[in-house]
C-alpha cells in the first residue's frame, strides 16, 4: 500500500477492506446501542433521498446559494463492484462543482464552472450573503495543503470564479462559520504527505496552528485575514464550528499525528467564543468521545448545533496533552463497520448536549448544511450502505436529506 493510503484520513487501512460488505443491510431496529441512548431527544428529522450525486465522493463543502445547494470539490478513493454503478466511483480529487436546486420537485444536479484552484478535499466553504467563498484544503500533489481561496458568485444568470486573499497558512479541515458580513475559521490541519500537523505547522512555524483563530470581512476582503485570540483547547480539526447569536461555538474534532501519541487521538474539549467580548470560555465535554464533525451552517432554529456521524479513536487527548482511553460507544446503523449513526445536539441556551434522529447508516464528515427545517447531507465516508434499496460505496453518491422538527416534550 503506498504512503497515500497509510496517511490518508479517518483510519483508511481499517475500512478499505470493509467496503467490499456493500450489500449488508442491517435493520434499524437491530441496529447497535450508542451513547446517545441516555441523552434526551432535542430533534427528530425525518430521512430521504435525494438526487443521486453524478459521482461518489467525500470531503466536498459548500452550501445554499440562490436557491441551489452547492458542492466543491472532494475525493473519491475508487471503486467497483457497487450494484448498478461500475462508472460512479473513479478514484481522483475533484475540482468539479456542481448544484441541484432546491424545491424543484424533480431537480437534478447540474455542473457549474470547475473551482479554479488545484483539485482538493476538506476545503472550507461559507456562504454569505449571495457568494460562497472557499479556502485551503489538501490533495496528494505538492505543495499538499493549500491556502488560496475564492468566491462563487453568479452575476446576469452566469456563475462565476474570483479570488480571494490567501490564509496566511495553509491549512485543511479547518471549523468556519460567518457572522454579518464576517467569516471565522478555526483550527484545522498542515498536511506534508506524511502525515497531518495540529501542534504546529509542517515547519514548526505556526505554533498551536489546530487552536488559531483568524477572521475575514467579506465587505472589506483587502483587509485580508486577521488573528483572534486563539482557542486554550486541545488544537484540532475535523471539528464541528458554528455560529449562534453572535457567539462561535467548537466542539470536538481530533488531533493530527504530531503528538505523543504519535497518531490521531479524538478531542472532547469544547468551546465558546464571544465575538462581543473577544473572550473564550469552556463548555461541557461530549459525552461520548466522538469526533470528525462536519462545520459551517449547522445551526437550527438558531440554537442547536447537529453533531452528524462522526468517528471513535483509540485514545482521547486532554488540553493539557495528557491521553486517556476512549470512553462511551457511538450508535451505528451497521454494527459491523466504522463510524458512527449518532446526530448528537448541542443546545447553546442549556450548554447541555442531547440528540436527534440517528442517520439510516453509518457516515463520517458529509458534507451538512442546515437550511430552515431542511438538514442536507452530501457524500461522506461509510464503508458501504442501501438507503431506500439502493446501493451506495464507501465514498457514496448519496444525497440525504431531512425535516427537522423539535421533539416533543
Amino acid at each position: 500500500m503506498g504512503v497515500q493510503a497509510q496517511c490518508h484520513l479517518f483510519a483508511m487501512l481499517s475500512t478499505l477492506g470493509l467496503a467490499a460488505a456493500l450489500c449488508c443491510r442491517v435493520s434499524a431496529d437491530t441496529a447497535a446501542a450508542g451513547g446517545g441512548d441516555g441523552l434526551p431527544e432535542l430533534l427528530q428529522i425525518t430521512w430521504h433521498c435525494g438526487p443521486d450525486l453524478p459521482q461518489g465522493f467525500q470531503d466536498s463543502d459548500g452550501g445554499v446559494l440562490h436557491g441551489a445547494l452547492v458542492t466543491v470539490g472532494g475525493f473519491c478513493s475508487g471503486q467497483t463492484g457497487v450494484a448498478g454503478k461500475e462508472e460512479r466511483y473513479p478514484r481522483g480529487f475533484l475540482s468539479r462543482v456542481w448544484a441541484v436546486d432546491l424545491g424543484e420537485a424533480d431537480a437534478r444536479w447540474r455542473r457549474l464552472p470547475d473551482f479554479p484552484g488545484a483539485p482538493r478535499q476538506e476545503l472550507m466553504g461559507c456562504v454569505v450573503g449571495d457568494a460562497l467563498y472557499c479556502w485551503g484544503g489538501f490533495s496528494y500533489s505538492a505543495p499538499f495543503c493549500y491556502s488560496d481561496g475564492y468566491r462563487l458568485t453568479k452575476t446576469d444568470g452566469q456563475w462565476v470564479w474570483s479570488g480571494l486573499p490567501s490564509l496566511p497558512w495553509p491549512v485543511s479541515s479547518a471549523g468556519v462559520c460567518a457572522i454579518g458580513s464576517r467569516i471565522y475559521l478555526t483550527g484545522g490541519a498542515d498536511y506534508d504527505l506524511e502525515r497531518f500537523y495540529t501542534q504546529a505547522d509542517r515547519e514548526g512555524a505556526v505554533a498551536r496552528m489546530g487552536a488559531r483563530l483568524l477572521t475575514i470581512d467579506t465587505a472589506d476582503l483587502q483587509s485580508g485575514w486577521q488573528e483572534l485570540p486563539p482557542c486554550p483547547g486541545t488544537p484540532r480539526w475535523v471539528h464541528a464550528t458554528a455560529a449562534v447569536d453572535g457567539k462561535i461555538y467548537v466542539i470536538g474534532g481530533a488531533t493530527g499525528m504530531d503528538n505523543s501519541a504519535a497518531t490521531y487521538c479524538t478531542v472532547v474539549d469544547n468551546w465558546c467564543y464571544d465575538t462581543a467580548k473577544t473572550a473564550w470560555d469552556r463548555l461541557p465535554d461530549l459525552p461520548v468521545s466522538s469526533g470528525n464533525f462536519p462545520a459551517g451552517a449547522i445551526a437550527y432554529a438558531d440554537r442547536y448545533i447537529l453533531l452528524v456521524g462522526g468517528y471513535q479513536y483509540g485514545q482521547v487527548m486532554g488540553v493539557e496533552g495528557a491521553l486517556r482511553p476512549a470512553y462511551g460507544a457511538g450508535s451505528k446503523h451497521y454494527p459491523d463497520k466504522p463510524y458512527y449513526s449518532d446526530i448528537f445536539v448541542f443546545d447553546t441556551q442549556t450548554r447541555s448536549f442531547g440528540r436527534a434522529s440517528s442517520l439510516p447508516l453509518n457516515n463520517n464528515l458529509p458534507m451538512t448544511v442546515v437550511s430552515g427545517d431542511r438538514i442536507h447531507l452530501v457524500g461522506g465516508e461509510t464503508s458501504g450502505c442501501r438507503v431506500e434499496g439502493e446501493s451506495f460505496g464507501h465514498h457514496p453518491d448519496l444525497y440525504l436529506v431531512g425535516s427537522i422538527q423539535r421533539a416533543e416534550s
